[in-house]
C-alpha cells in the first residue's frame, strides 16, 4: 500500500503545481479609465470582478450608463478582460491594486488603460457551510 500513497502524492503535487496561478487576486472593485491613442478618455468607470483569483466574470458599469457583462483571467501577474464582442483589456498587474494596458473596441479605436481598486472591495470570505 505504501507504493500507491507516494504515487498519489506525486500525482497531487504535479497536477497542484501545473494549474494556472495569479500573482495578485483581482477580485473586488476597480475604477478604470480607457485613454484612445490621441490621448483623449474614451471611457471610465467600475469594473466588479467575482469568481476565482484567476478567472471568472465581470460586470462594467460605464460613464454611458451602460453595463456589461465579460470574463476575466489572470496568470502570474498578467490580466485579459473581454466584454463580449465589444471589447478587450491586456495588461499587467503594476501592483496589488494597480493594473494597467492596452484595449481594443469593436469599432476599431484602440488605447491605453488603467485601473485602481477600490479602497477596502476585496471579496469577502464565502460563507462557512452549516455543519449540522
Amino acid at each position: 500500500m505504501k507504493p500507491t500513497y507516494t504515487i498519489l502524492a506525486t500525482l497531487v503535487l504535479l497536477l497542484t503545481s501545473c494549474a494556472p496561478k495569479a500573482d495578485y487576486d483581482i477580485r473586488g472593485i476597480w475604477q478604470y479609465t480607457l485613454t484612445d491613442n490621441s490621448g483623449n478618455t474614451y471611457d471610465t468607470g467600475i469594473i466588479t470582478f467575482s469568481g476565482k483569483p484567476t478567472e471568472g466574470t465581470q460586470i462594467q458599469n460605464n460613464i454611458y450608463l451602460i453595463e456589461y457583462e465579460g470574463t476575466y483571467s489572470v496568470h502570474g501577474n498578467s490580466v485579459t478582460i473581454t466584454f463580449g464582442d465589444e471589447e478587450s483589456m491586456t495588461g499587467t498587474f503594476t501592483s496589488e491594486n494597480e493594473m494597467s494596458g492596452t484595449w481594443e473596441g469593436s469599432d476599431g479605436v484602440t488605447g491605453t488603460w488603467t485601473a485602481v481598486r477600490v479602497p477596502n472591495s476585496y471579496p469577502a470570505l464565502p460563507p462557512k457551510e452549516n455543519a449540522g
